[in-house]
């Protein structure tokens, strides 16, 4: 075990798995064996002390997790009644599918890969965590949530500077489309890393252990430059690019806001204008503060994963590499949260929000109320109709 961690320090672990076929790559979660006390006082966090604190964070990955999956599951639901439809809730739908399918793919992949006691032995378990967890849930739905989130926010400030051109609005008349496009394209890009390793059974030299193996593809190793600029543009642009237009995006929309409220100050409107203009005033406002928490939960782990791309000392087996590896399951904890805290937006920034979950789940009080309504006026009336007659 020992001559396989010196081996990958200082290497790209996908690396040196594709170069090594019958050499599985062992994640530390037993305790170190001795003979690498040299090597933990290298490191500026042991591996006992980096073991100590993923038994905190990993049950809070847990926690966090029970609380977002049913609050991403309620918002689409109630995004999907037909009260609540509209172009930026098929935005706001799609932004939820997308982060519960990539929390639920990595939270099925994490605990059944602690239910194992070697996860490389099980080839179902490498293929699900390959072809789902990494390719669909890390990639494509991850990465495509974040552009789904930009078009939201485009469609969103067109609607605040040209209020009456927006239903001829693609995003707005199309935005199912739009939706599917995105994933569409973002699957389509992602291929790049199918196209990089297979599947396979090999055989550990040192113990004889049969173990899932992925070594690299001959495609892969003749195309290894386009193959490793398709995935570099990719990140670039559907991970920072749009988190970046995303804030330009939100200061804009706050800028058009603040100059559209000014300017109807001084025109005269009926009460069904006004009452429509504030309705979609107050529905950019909710979008705006429900895609700044997505920001806020987000970028911790964009950050991570740059600075594991351009800092060497993050590399396994150098000075930060236990700090890493906890930084990755802080900012991922992080992120989980944030699937659940745009509830909590939705819910006190919008009205209509309130107003439909209180009619799905006391919908038996509001038809009591129409009834104590409607004896209130016949009540009303009759004594209206006594006075009368005095």
């Amino acid at each position: 075990m020992s001559a396989i961690r010196s081996e990958i320090s200082g290497k790209d672990v996908t690396d040196f798995y594709a170069e090594n076929a019958t050499v599985p790559v062992y994640e530390w979660t037993t305790d170190p064996p001795e003979e690498l006390s040299a090597l933990d006082k290298v490191l500026l966090i042991s591996d006992d002390q980096r073991m100590l604190a993923e038994r905190i964070l990993q049950p809070m990955m847990y926690a966090f997790t029970a609380l977002a999956i049913p609050l991403a599951v309620l918002n689409v639901v109630i995004f999907s009644r037909k009260e609540m439809r509209c172009a930026s809730g098929t935005y706001v739908i799609a932004l939820n599918v997308g982060q519960l399918f990539y929390v639920v793919t990595v939270t099925v992949d994490d605990v059944w890969a602690k239910a194992s006691d070697n996860k490389y032995k099980r080839y179902s378990w490498c293929l699900y965590n390959y072809y789902l967890n990494v390719y669909s849930g890390l990639l494509v739905a991850k990465r495509g949530s974040y552009v789904i989130l930009c078009l939201a926010s485009v469609e969103r400030l067109y609607a605040v500077i040209r209020p009456l051109h927006v239903k001829n609005f693609l995003l707005s008349k199309r935005p199912l489309l739009c939706v599917l496009v995105v994933y569409a394209v973002s699957a389509v890009w992602h291929v790049y890393f199918l196209a990089r390793s297979r599947l396979v059974m090999g055989v550990n030299p040192q113990t004889g252990e049969t173990l899932c193996t992925f070594p690299r593809t001959d495609l892969y190793l003749k195309t290894k430059e386009v193959n490793g600029a398709i995935g570099l543009a990719a990140k670039i642009v559907l991970s920072y690019i749009s988190l970046a237009l995303q804030l330009l995006l939100n200061v804009l929309t706050v800028w058009a806001l603040r100059r559209h409220n000014m300017a109807a100050r001084h025109v005269q409107s009926s009460a069904n204008e006004e009452a429509k203009r504030q309705q979609e005033r107050q529905l950019t406002i909710t979008l705006l503060g429900a895609s700044f928490c997505f920001l806020v939960f987000s970028l911790p782990n964009v950050f991570y994963n740059v600075f594991a791309t351009v800092i060497p000392e993050f590399s396994l087996g150098k000075k930060y590499s236990n700090l890493f590896l906890l930084l990755g399951r802080y900012t991922y904890n992080l992120t989980v949260l944030g699937c659940g805290v745009d509830f909590f937006c939705y819910l006190g920034l919008s009205s209509k929000f309130r107003n439909t979950l209180r009619q799905m789940f006391l919908g038996g009080k509001k038809r009591s109320g129409i009834q104590e309504s409607k004896l209130q006026t016949v009540a009303s009336d009759v004594s209206q109709i006594q006075s009368n007659s005095f």
